[in-house]
C-alpha cells in the first residue's frame, strides 16, 4: 500500500505516503487512521508526504468528509501534527483544505524530516510527554534537536 503507519513510538504516529493511491487504498488508509483515533489516547502525528502523489478530487472530498466526522476525536486526543510537504501543489492544496477545514490540533507544515521532528519534540515536551520525546530522540539518532 502507498501509505504506512508506524506507531512503534506511540504516542507518535508516523504516517508516510508514497506514490498515488487508488480510491480503495485511500479509503483503507482513512479506516486505519480512524483506528488510531479510536484508541482515545493523546497522540502526535508526523505526516510525511514528501514522496506522495496528488490525491484526486474524490479523495480530497473524502478527506473533508472524514475530518468532519472525526473532528471531535482529533480535537480531544490530538496534541499536534507536523506535515512534511515538498510539493508546491500539495502545499497549496493543504492550505486550501486547512482554510476550509482547520485542523483540530496545532500543526506545522515543513519541508524536511529534521524540521518536523524538531517541532514534534518541542510539542511533546511542552505538553508533558518528555519521556516519550526522549524515546523519539533515541530512535532517530544523534541529531541535535532544538526544542526551545
Amino acid at each position: 500500500m502507498p501509505v504506512t503507519f508506524d506507531d512503534s513510538l506511540w504516542p507518535l504516529l508516523i504516517t508516510r505516503y508514497v506514490g498515488t493511491m487508488s480510491d480503495m487504498e485511500y479509503e483503507k488508509s482513512l479506516e486505519r487512521l480512524s483506528s488510531f483515533l479510536q484508541r482515545r489516547e493523546p497522540f502526535f502525528m508526523l505526516i510525511d508526504t514528501s514522496r506522495s502523489g496528488i490525491p484526486n478530487n474524490a479523495q480530497r472530498q473524502r478527506q473533508v468528509e472524514w475530518s468532519r466526522i472525526h473532528d471531535e476525536l482529533e480535537r480531544t486526543w490530538g496534541r499536534g501534527s507536523a506535515f512534511i510537504v515538498t510539493s508546491p501543489f500539495i502545499r497549496a492544496a493543504m492550505s486550501l483544505f486547512f482554510h476550509v477545514r482547520p485542523p483540530g490540533t496545532p500543526y506545522v507544515i515543513v519541508s524536511d524530516m529534521d524540521s518536523a521532528l524538531t517541532w514534534i519534540l518541542a510539542r511533546m515536551e511542552s505538553t508533558g510527554f518528555t519521556a516519550e520525546a526522549a524515546r523519539v530522540r533515541d530512535q532517530f539518532g544523534s541529531h541535535t534537536w532544538h526544542t526551545g
